[in-house]
């Protein structure tokens, strides 16, 4: 079974709409990955004003009520979650499909790691 290419977000694909962005996401797409990305975001979000609730869906991801001067700092927390996602995702030995399922306390450790590395890309 050949690797699935990690999703990754189109930025190119981007368009602001009624204060709403949406931008395709490139790579195999699976039920796996999108449980995963909302996990992340759950963990990552906090409460904030600067936009609003993120969705992902099979081909892309929204994010509501997103304000001027936010671009940098949502790209930053969008991208964060894709990369570690695609980390849990695709590492050596773990497929990446509906069934991949990650015991409950790596998973936390891996979630506490990629809150703490996404400090580094400040």
């Amino acid at each position: 079974m050949a690797t699935p290419k990690p999703r990754q977000i189109d930025w190119g694909t981007t368009e602001i709409d009624d204060a709403t962005l949406t931008a395709e996401l490139t790579g195999t797409s699976s039920k796996a990955w999108k449980q995963r990305f909302e996990n992340v975001h759950a963990l990552l979000d906090t409460p904030h004003s600067r936009w609003g609730p993120v969705r992902v869906t099979k081909s892309g991801v929204q994010v509501a009520d997103v304000q001027p001067g936010t671009e940098v700092e949502l790209r930053h927390f969008l991208e964060s979650i894709v990369l570690q996602v695609n980390s849990e995702l695709n590492e050596p030995g773990q497929e990446a499909d509906e069934e991949a399922q990650i015991d409950e306390a790596t998973q936390a450790e891996r979630q506490m790691t990629a809150a703490f590395r996404a400090f580094a890309e400040n």
